[in-house]
């Protein structure tokens, strides 16, 4: 298990915190199910695990040096990758001891973090951010570090859901209910519609994943200067390499 030198999350200060965490229920994974999904930071043997580590280290550096505990990741189209890199993020950060993480699906047209979990609950997303359900309703918790939020896709009204004042306040208030030291969104795509950009001022770091030879030029162009004039972008996740050259050529930074 790693450590943060010291550096504890909110939740050792509030018990209460602890106690809400403990109340949420469990979430058993499949591992072979994620690595046939392309989750592998619960693997330490395999070697783009480290890729994620190497990542996770970045990424808590400038959190710790900007104050920042709200990640989006985005990607320039559909496809890229976008729920497998926040997946293998999210795991890497929960093995750090006494930190807590939380990932949301934030991409309410796809279900790919509820495929890569296996997960499906009662009430979905769009129950959450309606305000439908409570969080103790709609979120699962993977070991003691770790809360997941997906569900199956919805289709209605989408963008005017994400922008909407109602799902703001969720947002807002699930940040304080979890206390999380890092809260880690999959959002939706940039350049297929306004659905991310909407959510933008709702985080205040972003990480782009786009896909190699798949994504063009011009589309992560017009991605990074939307990231980096909203939030703050940390940088370039490459995605899908075809040929290895070395053991984290498929999940480069």
């Amino acid at each position: 298990m790693d450590t943060l030198n010291g550096d504890l999350g909110p939740l050792m200060a509030n018990p209460n915190l602890e106690l809400a965490w403990s109340a949420l229920a469990p979430l058993e994974l499949d591992i072979w199910r994620l690595e046939r999904q392309r989750v592998i930071a619960l693997n330490r043997r395999d070697p783009g695990a480290e890729a994620f580590d190497v990542l996770r280290t970045k990424v808590l550096r400038d959190a710790r040096e900007h104050g920042w505990n709200t990640l989006g990741i985005s990607a320039p189209t559909a496809d890229c990758g976008r729920a497998t890199v926040a997946a293998n993020l999210a795991i890497s950060l929960a093995r750090l001891e006494n930190f807590k993480v939380a990932l949301i699906d934030l991409e309410l047209r796809g279900h790919n973090l509820s495929r890569i979990f296996g997960h499906s609950g009662r009430y979905s997303t769009e129950d959450f951010l309606r305000g439908k359900c409570r969080s103790e309703d709609f979120l699962v918790r993977f070991g003691d570090n770790l809360v997941v939020g997906t569900s199956a896709p919805s289709t209605n009204h989408v963008a005017e859901l994400l922008h909407g004042a109602t799902a703001t306040a969720v947002l807002n208030r699930l940040k304080t209910e979890l206390g999380a030291d890092i809260i880690v969104y999959n959002l939706p795509a940039l350049v297929e519609g306004d659905e991310c950009l909407g959510l933008l001022p709702r985080v205040e770091a972003s990480l782009l994943v786009v896909a190699a030879e798949e994504s063009t030029v011009a589309d992560i162009d017009v991605a990074e200067r939307q990231l980096s004039e909203r939030t703050r972008l940390l940088g370039v996740v490459l995605n899908k390499c075809r040929y290895e050259t070395g053991k984290n050529s498929n999940y480069q930074v």
